[in-house]
């Protein structure tokens, strides 16, 4: 425990000093600062998916298809959003390429990070059978996958790097957890066998346990700075208020709320775990809420209703993007000059625009946000 606070309070100090000298790292990021992270490894579902299900199989969910890609890279890249994620906007904040999925068959260079996220993916072996089940046998890269597919890299890069150098690097990159809302939406709110079993309560307390040691696996690997990415209100995404009459699905989001409250707790198990370790976590929760509901402050004017889909508020499942057996666009896709007043790009994805604003708080947000501190502090640590 000694060795933990000491450590902490050694990164405290260095920090007061950086911000007081204008002490600068190794690489830049585009507002002129410089930060020692030259890499970035992410992990989880949809939010942080950069392409990974496009090169699956039989894949639960995908997004390589028109109009998804439109806004930034001009064509589908299999992020399911218009544009680029939050995760893409921190890799250009530290001067790194936007991330690049690992199952890509082009992409083998895994020194500046590389994307392990998939779309559907969860915690547990139960969330890719429900999923299963309902898309017909469609399969995501769950978690548990996600952590053997990073120790293939870590493999590679000793093989590229050698066994010091790779250490290093491994031990000054960002690794980022965003996962947990399959668990509950599929994994638990669909399956009426797992409500039998457990409570909300004892739910939720399965899926921090897992990140538990998950985090803890990562750390054995040489991860030392981690970001946890709590949930945001899924009850109000389009493709659950479409069900629900125009409102919010408070059940869902009383579930996240409760996957949320149990973060700080996770964080100081782990960092007295984990000697040497910097982990924060993310609480967008009540600012994406308010924007869902009055976001005029940053011009969206649509709350939970999609840019592209189908049915009420497009919130059908898999409706942007759906053709007829001609080729006929059967979707709604709203005009590109009116896509800045829209919080989602589909059922149940952000647009570009919110995922910047969100990727702006955990950059340099205060505590409100990011706890203990946000990515730019941990990024010196």
């Amino acid at each position: 425990m000694g060795k933990c606070s000491v450590t902490a309070m050694f990164c405290v100090a260095a920090l007061t000093l950086l911000a007081l000298s204008g002490a600068e790292a190794s690489n830049r990021a585009g507002n002129g600062r410089k930060f020692d992270v030259p890499a970035i490894f992410s992990f989880g579902d949809s939010t942080a998916d950069a392409g990974t299900n496009t090169f699956l199989a039989n894949p639960a969910f995908l997004a390589n298809f028109t109009p998804y890609g439109q806004t930034y890279f001009h064509r589908p890249t299999g992020r399911f959003t218009d544009g680029r994620l939050w995760i893409d906007f921190l890799a250009q904040e530290f001067g790194l390429p936007v991330m690049r999925a690992y199952l890509d068959p082009s992409f083998k260079d895994y020194t500046k990070g590389v994307d392990f996220a998939s779309a559907g993916s969860g915690n547990f072996e139960a969330t890719k059978t429900m999923l299963a089940a309902i898309f017909e046998g469609g399969t995501v890269v769950n978690t548990d996958e996600q952590i053997r597919q990073f120790r293939q890299v870590k493999a590679s890069l000793i093989r590229t790097l050698g066994k010091t150098a790779a250490a290093r690097l491994l031990a000054r990159s960002i690794y980022v957890f965003s996962t947990g809302s399959n668990d509950i939406s599929w994994g638990y709110l669909l399956n009426a066998t797992m409500q039998e079993i457990y409570t909300p309560d004892q739910f939720t307390t399965r899926i921090i346990n897992s990140l538990y040691d998950s985090i803890q696996a990562l750390y054995a690997e040489g991860a030392k700075k981690i970001v946890i990415n709590g949930l945001g209100p899924i009850g109000c995404l389009p493709g659950n208020v479409k069900s629900n009459n125009g409102s919010c699905v408070e059940p869902a989001n009383n579930m996240t709320k409760l996957f949320n409250s149990k973060l700080p707790e996770l964080q100081q198990r782990l960092t007295l775990k984990c000697p040497g370790s910097f982990i924060i976590f993310t609480d967008k929760y009540d600012f994406v809420a308010n924007i869902i509901k009055n976001g005029s402050e940053h011009g969206f004017t649509k709350g939970s209703t999609a840019c592209c889909g189908t049915g009420p508020f497009n919130g059908d499942v898999g409706g942007c993007g759906s053709v007829d057996a001609n080729g006929t666009a059967l979707y709604n896709l709203c005009p590109k000059e009116k896509l800045g007043e829209y919080v989602f790009w589909d059922y149940a994805h952000p647009t570009e625009k919110l995922y910047h604003l969100v990727s702006g708080i955990y950059m340099n947000g205060g505590t409100k946000y990011m706890k203990p501190f946000n990515i730019s502090q941990l990024a010196h640590c």
